[in-house]
């Protein structure tokens, strides 16, 4: 597994089914929009490429003043690579790279055990 910055060419596409999936309704499924947003000013991602087959199977999405504070916009693991330990390095990924000190986040329901697992405070 290789954790990369975002870069269109090779990721958008693969981003994009991730999103794509039944639970997602992120980015309305339009590669433009996506694109823009995960290279817009003030955000940081990274993307966890396969090495074998090959391909994006997770992303996070970080918005940040590169300083002291960031927020968590999304992590998403395709399902088919879920239970790997992929999400908490993207996380990790994401809290070395952006620069800050703190990295908050909004939990769904169904994400409560498993940011409930990092080291955090509610």
């Amino acid at each position: 597994m290789v954790f990369e910055a975002f870069d269109p060419r090779p990721h958008l596409s693969g981003v994009v089914e991730i999103c794509r999936s039944p639970q997602r309704a992120n980015f309305r499924y339009d590669p433009d929009l996506t694109r823009r947003s995960l290279t817009a000013p003030g955000v940081t991602t990274i993307i966890a490429v396969a090495r074998d087959p090959g391909g994006v199977v997770g992303f996070a999405q970080v918005f940040g003043d590169g300083i002291l504070q960031a927020h968590l916009g999304l992590l998403a693991v395709d399902k088919k690579w879920r239970r790997r330990g992929i999400g908490r390095r993207l996380v990790e990924e994401a809290v070395a790279r952006v620069g800050a000190v703190r990295m908050g986040l909004i939990a769904s329901d169904e994400s409560v055990y498993f940011y409930g697992s990092l080291r955090h405070r509610e």
